[in-house]
């Protein structure tokens, strides 16, 4: 039996969104929520190449002309309004998230997001100031399926159909027939197949070595297979219920167990596991067609229909999808500023529900303006026992809801009209003013939306931060460092790494190692960092030590508080680069206590950027520290995951004992609206000074402390 609409389709679908929206507004509970993509690759995939079975089946030819301006009105004009609507919106918060946003809108129209996001370094889920659309590399990986599988799909059709005689072809299309494959469908099932071993041979290769996935999750060549996935199971059943159907004991409980197992897998996996690449993202794919295929075994079982609610948000999926990451973002930058409709320290669960508020509704209009169908007027015939002029009209005024029925000569009959025309008829007019809003609305957005492209800023706050605070400390070192040759009077073999200088002892003040003492001075140093003389004034330096010697190894983060860190720790090292993490921090150490350039105080401020790893680096990083040195760890705040990290480091203390904590994560929390627009770096002085006193308070707690013996 043909099918013009698969039941059950649209449930899964709300799966799969649900997935994505959780994963992104809540990675903490559905860390591998991202496997929702797959699920609509693989419906994307199955509803496409059924219906490519569909058109040759019928027509013999495949039109990829029109296929091809079919899925650009389906897709554009909901992108085109999300576009406009989120350009508009970005110039109401900082500046910082329009960075770069004319290429990535510029992207999105050319439907190359994942390649951009590839050629730029972007990274899925690590990215302190996220793009706007990096959600659309999708878009971006469905339009090259479309262009690939549909340009083969119609060249082997072509191919077969004129080599095969008619005869030959009218029984492979005999429904009496066996359901044997035609030959153009066995041809397209294996290379399906092929293009699907190929492309998922392509991600395993491309994980060897990689930190980062994001460039293998990202790129159209490993993420193709589940795509092809589908389009297998398409060929093999098309848009008719197959013949062979699992019984309904069997479909339904089935059809259950396979999305909680989605929904399981959602929950157990994450983005930077090895195992979602080896088999958790294929193992999603192929639950998701044999979802499908329970869903096909119940097609003509009255009971079986999506499940209302769920079918509601599966229509609306692909609006759902397009809106919910950039509105999320801006809502996120309110509520971190603390401007427009939030106070300071909004908790994320308020800006995020507020965020699917405003998703809900402008999906809805997307869904209703730019994807629901036109609903087709229901004509009656006209009765053959209708002979008079005035029978004639009046029928065709039942069937085309015209209010006029006259004879010749007569004078106007009264209205004729049925319930359900009116009530089409309501809705058509409802619909067409929505759509004459939204149009009128898009003009206006677009004029914004053009202001806010040539007003693009060039660089972040942090960026133009990581220029400046970098020339002060090439200024800052060579200084130093021309003040450690002339004490030496050019030793060569000091300039060696050889100084007959020996490493400071221990200090006179060093006591035995008492843990609480030391998690309570840490948690004071964290609320003493804000110095002030009273609450609205500006944050005052605390003086480390005297003479304290330090070398800060660091990332982007203390790189931005360069300046004011020098001045608050006077002889003080900073080699901090953006991007590092802590897998450069043993050779750093190594090569500065060659040169005999390591600090007495060394600080670790490495933790920002997440390693699956990281806890094995930290001890091999502590082996590396010679004797001689303390050690001051800073913990990591910005980002949800980084909170485990901030904990181990916290801990730090129990299993070495010349470490000490500058707890940056304690200190800086409730006060996110120092931060910058990625709400994880500094933005003026006094998140800056924060930062520095409490890195002296850390190297004066630390100085009671005894030295790595």
């Amino acid at each position: 039996m043909k099918l013009s609409y698969v039941k059950g389709i649209e449930t899964i679908r709300c799966v799969g969104v649900v997935l994505v929206v959780i994963y992104h507004l809540f990675t903490n509970v559905l860390p591998g929520g991202f496997f929702g993509v797959d699920i609509f690759f693989v419906i994307s995939g199955f509803l496409v190449t059924s219906l490519f079975v569909k058109e040759q089946r019928e027509t013999d030819r495949i039109n990829i002309i029109g296929f091809y301006v079919r899925r650009v009105r389906r897709l554009l004009p909901a992108a085109a309004f999300m576009v406009v609507c989120t350009l508009s919106l970005s110039l109401l918060i900082s500046p910082d998230l329009r960075v770069g946003i004319r290429a990535q809108t510029s992207a999105v129209f050319g439907w190359i997001t994942n390649y951009f996001e590839i050629m730029t370094g972007g990274s899925y889920e690590n990215q302190f100031i996220p793009h706007l659309f990096v959600h659309t590399w999708t878009l971006g990986v469905e339009m090259h399926y479309y262009i690939i599988w549909g340009v083969i799909f119609a060249i082997v059709s072509a191919i077969c159909v004129r080599a095969s005689k008619r005869i030959e072809y009218e029984n492979y299309m005999d429904p009496d027939n066996a359901r044997a494959l035609p030959p153009e469908k066995r041809i397209l099932f294996f290379i399906c197949i092929g293009i699907a071993a190929y492309s998922y041979a392509r991600m395993q290769f491309g994980m060897i070595g990689l930190q980062d996935p994001s460039p293998v999750y990202y790129a159209t060549s490993s993420r193709i297979f589940p795509l092809m996935i589908g389009s297998a199971l398409g060929l093999v059943t098309g848009m008719q219920a197959p013949r062979k159907r699992l019984p309904v004991f069997v479909a339904l409980p089935g059809l259950i167990l396979l999305l909680l197992g989605l929904v399981f897998m959602a929950r157990e996996f994450s983005f930077s596991d090895p195992r979602t690449y080896s088999y958790g993202i294929l193992l999603a794919s192929l639950l998701t067609v044999a979802a499908i295929g329970c869903v096909m075994s119940l097609q003509l079982k009255k009971f079986f229909n999506d499940v209302p609610f769920m079918a509601a948000i599966g229509k609306r999926s692909y609006s759902i999808y397009l809106f919910h990451w950039p509105l999320y973002n801006i809502f996120r930058q309110f509520g971190i500023n603390g401007t427009g409709p939030f106070p300071n320290d909004t908790p994320q669960p308020v800006y995020a529900a507020l965020a699917l508020v405003a998703t809900a509704l402008l999906a809805e209009v997307s869904y209703r303006v730019f994807e629901m169908r036109k609903p087709r007027p229901r004509v009656e015939a006209i009765p053959a026992a209708a002979h008079t002029d005035a029978e004639i009209y009046a029928a065709i005024g039942r069937a085309s809801g015209a209010v006029v029925g006259m004879s010749r000569g007569a004078e106007q009959a009264p209205p004729i009209e049925a319930p359900a025309t009116r009530a089409q008829r309501s809705a058509a007019g409802g619909r067409g003013r929505l759509v004459k809003v939204t149009i009128v609305a898009m003009c206006v957005c677009a004029l914004i939306s053009a202001y806010a492209l040539v007003t693009e800023p060039g660089k972040t706050d942090v960026e133009e931060g990581y220029l400046h605070q970098q020339v002060l400390i090439n200024i800052s070192n060579m200084t130093q460092y021309n003040s450690y040759l002339a004490g030496l009077k050019m030793n060569p073999v000091a300039l060696h790494g050889k100084s007959a200088q020996l490493p400071p002892s221990p200090s006179e003040l060093a006591a035995a190692n008492n843990i609480e003492n030391d998690e309570q001075t840490t948690h004071d140093n964290a609320e003493n960092a804000f110095n002030q003389d009273e609450p609205a004034g500006p944050i005052k330096p605390i003086q480390a030590p005297g003479g304290a010697d330090v070398t800060l190894f660091g990332d982007s983060v203390p790189l931005g508080a360069a300046d004011v860190i020098q001045q608050t720790l006077g002889s003080v090292t900073i080699d901090a680069v953006v991007s590092r993490n802590l897998n450069a921090a043993v050779q750093l150490i190594q090569d500065y206590d060659s040169r005999g350039e390591l600090g007495e105080y060394i600080v670790i401020a490495l933790f920002t950027n997440p390693l699956p790893n990281f806890i094995s680096l930290t001890n091999e990083t502590m082996a590396a520290i010679p004797p001689g040195h303390r050690v001051i760890v800073v913990t990591p705040f910005g980002k949800d995951y980084m909170e485990p990290t901030a904990d181990y480091v916290r801990k730090l203390p129990q299993y070495y004992d010349y470490v000490t904590v500058a707890d940056w994560n304690a200190a800086i929390r409730d006060h996110k609206e120092l931060l910058a627009a990625d709400g994880l770096h500094m933005r003026g002085n006094d998140s800056m000074q924060i930062y520095a006193n409490l890195l002296a308070q850390a190297i004066e707690q630390a100085s009671k402390k005894p030295a790595k013996q």
